[in-house]
């Protein structure tokens, strides 16, 4: 079969901040099928001078096959972003004369503003699969952007519906996703479209032989990180609103007492210049913000060297579950977890007694939990680190292909 893969945020081998497509993609070939992944050219760094004029560039990586399309840039979450994500799918549809016809196209769906792909498998009458790794326009109103009465937020949820009932077969990555529907009214037996049969929970995942090699190979020369002295307690993410990530640097602020530990903050968003200030002016010496960015292949070795591994998210975050990238690169580094918020569907901290993941309402409260871990006996210790690890190989991407391979190919 001929398979596309559309996501404006896809990257390649070399920028791929979360790498689930790459990995599927390697799995869709191996298994003999023909991809083409579709992505933005920025997330690529595809200057504009590269499309000489035009709008797409193809290009080979190491066995990938990628197209990659001239989208306007931005900066931050607001409008210009929205325009992008939907300049990229309307250029997509526009221009789909250019390719050979797919027989299945797999889109990573942001409703409302990608909708044009919905209309592109209409026009190419080919299957069509929409996967989310997050509830848009839903989003919006849980983090308090807009209100759910606004009238341009009942044209997104109508359009959001579209997406859903022009799918052959629709993935999520986060189980409430199935709540979230029954609440809206959608599914079969509601006298909506969607039939509970063509409805998939898979989860983001992890690919450990690389992992493993990755710990090996990208050891860096981080003084911090090379201590055996330090208590490493690790945030390795984005630093924006539903991140929260103050609320760990005013647990650290209490920890201050415990000369061990050491917080250290990677990544990067509006929040981080606010505060970082925010640490220097209150004297919050133990915290310590490393690079905006590290290469993906270098993560699985930071995480590794943590004593416990943070999620942190705005209360009120993941009302359907929550889907993050980094909680598989925990897991795969088999060290205790830490999560300030309660996660209500497939809790897979709290079910498996990985560490800890309820509503953490103070600060004292996160950093009795990280303290909880962090200072356990040497033998619970190790045990847990041990079932960390061990729940890891159910996400790994061996696992999760071939269920994404039995959706696509019962589409023939």
């Amino acid at each position: 079969m001929k398979i596309w893969i559309v996501n404006y945020y896809a990257g390649t081998p070399a920028t791929a901040g979360n790498p689930r497509y790459l990995k599927l993609a390697k799995h869709f070939m191996d298994a003999g099928h023909e991809v083409i992944t579709i992505n933005a050219g920025r997330t690529a760094k595809i200057s504009d001078s590269e499309f000489k004029g035009g709008n797409f560039v193809e290009r080979q990586y190491d066995g990938f096959r990628f197209v990659h399309v001239r989208v306007p840039d931005f900066k931050g979450n607001g409008p210009k972003r929205m325009y992008s994500i939907w300049k990229f799918a309307q250029t997509i549809l526009k221009g789909r004369k250019q390719f050979e016809r797919p027989d299945v196209i797999l889109q990573n769906i942001h409703p409302p503003f990608d909708y044009p792909i919905v209309k592109l498998a209409k026009k190419l009458k080919c299957k069509y699969i929409a996967e989310a790794w997050d509830l848009w326009p839903e989003f919006f109103v849980t983090m308090g952007l807009v209100k759910r009465s606004n009238p341009a937020m009942k044209v997104a949820y109508a359009i959001e519906k579209r997406y859903y009932y022009a799918a052959d077969d629709i993935i999520f990555t986060f189980l409430g996703s199935f709540d979230y529907l029954k609440r809206q009214g959608w599914m079969k037996d509601q006298g909506g479209k969607i039939d509970p049969e063509h409805l998939h929970y898979i989860n983001n995942g992890i690919d450990l032989d690389e992992f493993d090699h990755n710990v090996l190979a990208h050891r860096r020369l981080d003084p911090d990180m090379n201590d055996p002295n330090i208590t490493k307690i690790v945030y390795l993410g984005s630093i924006n609103k539903a991140n929260n990530v103050k609320t760990l640097v005013d647990a650290a602020a209490k920890m201050l007492d415990k000369p061990s530990y050491r917080f250290f903050i990677y990544g990067d968003g509006k929040y981080r210049p606010e505060l970082e200030q925010y640490v220097k002016d209150n004297h919050i010496d133990n915290v310590v913000f490393k690079e905006t960015r590290i290469p993906l292949d270098e993560c699985a070795w930071v995480v590794s060297q943590a004593t416990v591994n943070v999620m942190n998210y705005e209360k009120g975050f993941g009302q359907f579950g929550v889907s993050s990238g980094k909680l598989f690169q925990y897991l795969a580094a088999g060290k205790p977890i830490v999560c300030n918020i309660d996660i209500p569907y497939d809790n897979v901290i709290k079910d498996n007694d990985l560490g800890v993941c309820r509503d953490l309402e103070t600060a004292d409260d996160f950093a009795m939990a990280i303290r909880s871990l962090a200072e356990q006996p040497k033998g619970e210790y190790d045990a847990m680190c041990e079932c960390v690890r061990e729940v890891a190989k159910r996400f790994d991407y061996k696992v999760l292909a071939a269920r994404e391979l039995e959706i696509i190919e019962s589409l023939k």
